[in-house]
């Protein structure tokens, strides 16, 4: 959903209909300032579908994760990764990567924290990083953003140290025991030298209790969806003299987490575990998981002079995750990760303008580089002639139900990825036209070097993956071409032609690791409009895009429970995406806003042929069933893709005296019905979602100002799938969740 930066919001028709009838307000949208360019710019001078969220934004609507983003942003769509509530998969416009836990594939849709480019999406909260706003920047950017940000990219921008002494202490309670304590202080150590820390922490219980008569007491049993998190972040503000400013950012988070449940019917969201034969309660072996990621970002801006800014920005990151999935309710099968990677990167920026204002321009160099190992241990539930309960459960016959499963082995991966790109993009302004056109130009040129081994554990031996390695390069240029033109000062229309690229590479649990697939290629055509009305008290941007993908990476599973434990990874010849996006938001008085936004998609694939190396599609050689080389284009679909999605949202403040005021948020999220995995079709049904929040803001105490509010998310408490797991498990979307917050400004 677009924020647009302006402190309470609303939906869009009613916004249009009232604020023609209230003509007299002299209340106005604020203006939203954008760095979807390298540079900060007004979102309406931006030829760019973007949706930003600002701080408060974020705060109203609870959004503390990727998943929270997605709920409320069409066009954006994210889940749990089936392994784990840590790690999310990202899909934006419908391109996205079903095998986000996979160090061989990299993301589409790239992360962003003040400019370093984050590679794996593990442990990717929003609650610790003290954020300024969120920008969405919807489509390719193959030149600015262009480590593998073939989809669109999500730039979070933190908020940099205050100049005064001040701060934020915010705690809350929630239902399913949840509770948090966290916030923020600015500690100037001078008049050039400035420090913010920020820290939190937080604790909810899992919505699915692991019960039942399994009794494994030398085992964990831990409930599904549970969390506890802890954080800190420490950022420095250095203005080395009126020229040269450097900041620097730490920031180290720890979670412990259950993965999702998922059940064996589809006839209304469990809330206990069950016995897979006879849906009675049972308890499961679930150890719990831990993941802990950090990062140092290093960046100084140099002003050589008025018309030219030197950049660089540093980054260092470190990931490491634990974490074990028992699916013995739905697939006979368990399997168990313990993974890590360490990245850097470096990027230089030159900044300029010429022509007496009439060229911006920005040239860059990008390195990154990411090494990562893994290893993973899987189980089934065949240990015999008959299934048994629990994969996980150790041969406890005398005090266990179950005998216990069958342990596959522990298979091992290493990775090493290294990528340099040169770029360079400017804006002319020609004096023809009175100045209201603007053509914008950009290159990109990268390389990619990226290798890969798999082994087996010496101590457990995989029975199911063999050795392999693979060696890959890729070499690609990208570009970015845009006409806009302002009719108004007010309304403006802006062309887009841009090309996006995401290095291939190979599947971890392929039968045959050097079954590789190639680079994916994108380009895609915008037509935009972004408008304001009325006075400033209306805003509405649209666009429509058509995007074209040659190779386009799709991930395709084993069918359960015989290769339940496979995964292929290949690439579809020919795949388009149609779609448009529309964001609207209307003033309400003085006090308030109503806010519309709206994506609708429409998908094709063609030429998905199955390669001759295939194992997962094709039965054996010259059989009935083999399909290598065949166009199975048909049967195939792509996942995440709502045909409609739109969020409606309304605010507005009752001003309560002494400068306090009560404030009204609601919203309602809906999409479509979508599929869950590429192959075998697997959909989900549509889901709608009603999230509202109250708060009493701006309540004086001395020189600090309190505001107590109460939340509810799903507040219809609605059941749905929310994920399709090979035809045979089912995730449900989380329950009603609700809070009270307060939190003190001082």
């Amino acid at each position: 959903m677009t924020i647009y930066c302006y402190r309470k919001q609303l939906p869009a028709a009613l916004a249009l209909a009232l604020g023609l009838a209230s003509g007299s307000a002299v209340a106005q949208l604020e203006e939203v300032v954008v760095t979807a360019q390298k540079r900060a710019e007004p979102l309406q001078d931006t030829p760019l579908s973007v949706a930003a969220f600002s701080a408060e934004q974020l705060e109203n609507q609870r959004i503390e994760s990727l998943t929270d983003l997605a709920i409320q942003s069409p066009s954006l769509a994210a889940y749990d990764f089936p392994t784990s509530t840590s790690n999310i998969s990202l899909f934006l416009r419908g391109f996205g990567n079903t095998d986000s836990q996979t160090l061989t594939i990299d993301n589409p849709v790239g992360l962003y924290i003040d400019g370093v480019y984050i590679a794996r999406t593990s442990g990717a909260t929003l609650d610790v990083l003290d954020l300024e706003r969120v920008e969405i920047l919807r489509g390719p950017q193959g030149t600015l953003f262009g480590r593998n940000s073939s989809a669109g990219a999500i730039n979070m921008i933190t908020r940099k140290p205050g100049a005064e002494f001040g701060g934020e202490v915010e705690a809350g309670l929630g239902n399913y025991n949840a509770w948090y304590v966290g916030g923020s202080v600015d500690v100037p150590l001078g008049d050039s030298v400035r420090t913010k820390i920020s820290g939190r922490v937080s604790e909810r219980d899992g919505w699915v209790e692991n019960k039942g008569p399994n009794n494994v007491p030398v085992q964990n049993t831990e409930d599904y969806y549970q969390r506890a998190s802890e954080g800190v972040r420490f950022a420095l503000s250095w203005d080395i003299d009126d020229n040269f400013v450097l900041d620097y950012a730490y920031d180290y988070t720890s979670e412990d987490h259950t993965p999702p449940y998922y059940q064996f019917t589809t006839r209304s969201r469990e809330e206990d575990t069950r016995n897979i034969l006879t849906q009675s309660p049972f308890r499961f072996v679930l150890p719990e998981g831990e993941t802990e990621h950090s990062g140092h970002n290093l960046s100084f801006a140099w002003s050589i002079s008025d018309n030219l800014e030197l950049k660089s920005i540093t980054g260092y990151r470190e990931m490491e995750e634990t974490t074990t999935q028992n699916w013995s309710s739905t697939l006979f099968f368990a399997t168990g990760l313990d993974w890590e990677t360490e990245a850097f990167s470096q990027e230089f920026q030159l900044l300029g303008n010429a022509f007496n204002d009439k060229l911006d321009y920005i040239v860059g160099l990008y390195y990154f580089e990411e090494e990562g190992e893994k290893a993973e241990e899987q189980w089934t539930n065949f240990a015999g002639p008959v299934p048994q309960l629990d994969a996980l459960a150790l041969p406890l016959s005398a005090v266990s139900v179950t005998q216990g499963g069958n342990n596959l082995g522990i298979h091992t991966v290493e990775t090493d990825l290294e990528s340099q790109a040169i770029f360079a993009q400017g804006t002319y302004t020609p004096e023809f036209l009175d100045s209201r056109m603007s053509i914008t130009a950009g290159i990109r040129y990268t390389e990619d070097e990226r290798s890969a081994v798999r082994g087996v554990d010496p101590g457990n031996p995989s029975i199911q993956f063999m050795p392999g390695a693979n060696d890959l390069d890729y070499d690609r240029t990208d570009y970015t071409l845009v006409l806009d033109y302002a009719f108004t000062d007010d309304v403006t229309v802006y062309g887009r032609v841009a090309t996006g690229y995401r290095a291939g590479g190979s599947g971890e649990r392929t039968l045959d690791f050097a079954l590789t697939f190639d680079e994916e290629e994108a380009i895609s055509y915008e037509l935009g409009l972004k408008s304001e009305w009325l006075d400033n008290r209306l805003r509405v941007n649209a666009a429509v895009f058509m995007t074209d993908y040659d190779d386009l990476i799709l991930t395709i599973s084993g069918q359960p429970p015989t290769f339940a434990s496979y995964v292929e990874n290949v690439n579809a010849g020919e795949a388009e995406f149609e779609g448009v996006e529309l964001d609207i938001i209307g003033q309400l008085g003085a006090n308030g806003t109503i806010t519309l936004n709206y994506a609708y998609l429409d998908w094709e694939l063609n030429d998905v042929v199955v390669p001759q190396e295939s194992f997962l599609l094709s039965g054996p050689p010259a059989s009935a069933t083999d399909l290598r080389g065949t166009d199975i284009s048909s049967s195939t679909f792509i996942p995440f893709a709502p045909e409609h999605s739109f969020n409606l949202a309304f605010d507005y403040s009752f001003e309560m005296g002494g400068g306090s005021s009560i404030d009204l948020h609601l919203n309602y999220n809906y999409r479509d019905e979508l599929f869950s995995q590429p192959g075998m079709g697997l959909p989900v049904d549509e889901l709608g979602l009603l999230n509202g929040r109250i708060a009493w803001s701006g309540i004086s105490f001395g020189d600090s100002q309190f505001t107590i509010a109460a939340w509810g998310k799903n507040l219809t408490d609605e059941e749905e799938v929310v994920y399709n797991l090979a035809g045979a498990g089912f995730q449900f979307n989380e329950p009603t969740m609700y809070g009270v917050d307060i939190s003190m400004d001082f």
